[in-house]
């Protein structure tokens, strides 16, 4: 697994699902609360990502020829000066390339940091984290609007339900999704780019293929015997889950508010924080995404070489 050599993108590999074992062993082994980090994401977008990886000196550097960038490697923590000739090797093949996602703890901890990179703090790939228990109780004025739509869907749909995603409801939950792309369109409320949402479809279509190796779960609801919406979401940590996927009808009053609070209900009994992931820099998103009072967030860190 040791890989020493002065010029390290020579030894990427193609990160497949063949390669499924190597990495999910070793991201377990060094968990990160950054959903970059997290095995279902990297393995449902690996057709649009085309990741690929490599070992140096017993770290994981997951590199992403697509946008050029590495994330910062996985495992025991390295020195400022380490990182820097990482890059440097990566630079001779990708001169442009940045190094991504370096934790706040460890830019803090690593002063002399600056010494070798500008440092900047991208908020819009910062992940939003809650506790479980928040996303549940729905406790406090700020959160009694969601409480209030979540009774309203219970009256207007007593006989709701709620039930688990299986492999076998890669057809529904397509067609769904497609639905509601479509809707978005009639209605031209899409803040984020088409282009970007038919990635996410083929991101969804991939988890859900490959959902028996994934170690993914899943929530759907059902109104009035029609599926309104879903959630995908697995571990990210010993104490921390992060929900990948998310789509409702927004025809159905108070769908949006279900569907999370289902999945936080599910998730309670295993995990204390979740993760809903990033706002990509949409306004909808993030405000959608703050009105449910995160707990913290966790910053993401773009390096480039000083």
């Amino acid at each position: 697994m040791k890989t020493e050599t002065t010029d390290i993108a020579d030894n990427l590999k193609a990160a497949t699902f063949t390669d499924f074992d190597t990495i999910n062993d070793f991201i377990k082994k060094y968990p990160v609360e950054k959903c970059d980090y997290n095995i279902c994401v990297i393995f449902s977008w690996e057709l649009f990502s085309k990741l690929q990886y490599t070992f140096y000196l017993d770290r994981l550097i997951l590199f992403n020829p697509s946008y050029v960038y590495f994330l910062s490697p996985i495992g025991e923590e390295l020195s400022a000066k380490e990182l820097f000739y990482i890059h440097s090797s990566f630079q001779k093949k990708y001169n442009d390339i940045e190094l991504l996602g370096v934790s706040e703890k460890y830019v803090n901890n690593n002063p002399d940091l600056a010494d070798f990179f500008d440092i900047k703090n991208d908020e819009t790939l910062a992940d939003y984290i809650y506790t479980a228990e928040s996303l549940v109780n729905l406790s406090g004025k700020k959160l009694a609007k969601k409480k209030n739509l979540i009774s309203q869907f219970t009256r207007l749909y007593p006989d709701f339900s709620v039930k688990p995603v299986h492999a076998a409801d890669y057809g529904e939950i397509i067609d769904f999704c497609h639905y509601w792309k479509e809707e978005h369109d009639l209605a031209g409320t899409h803040e984020i780019e088409s282009e970007k949402l038919d990635l996410e479809l083929e991101a969804i279509k991939s988890a859900l293929t490959h959902w028996d190796l994934l170690p993914c779960d899943g929530t759907k609801v059902y109104a009035a015997g029609k599926l309104c919406a879903f959630s995908i979401y697995s571990p990210q940590t010993v104490e921390m889950a992060t929900v990948h996927f998310e789509k409702y009808d927004h025809k159905v009053k108070g769908a949006g508010q279900v569907i999370n609070h289902e999945t936080a209900k599910i998730l309670i009994g295993n995990f204390q924080y979740i993760n809903r992931e990033q706002d990509m820099g949409s306004p909808g998103m993030r405000q959608a995404k703050r009105s449910y009072q995160p707990v913290r967030m966790l910053p993401f860190y773009r390096l480039k070489p000083r």
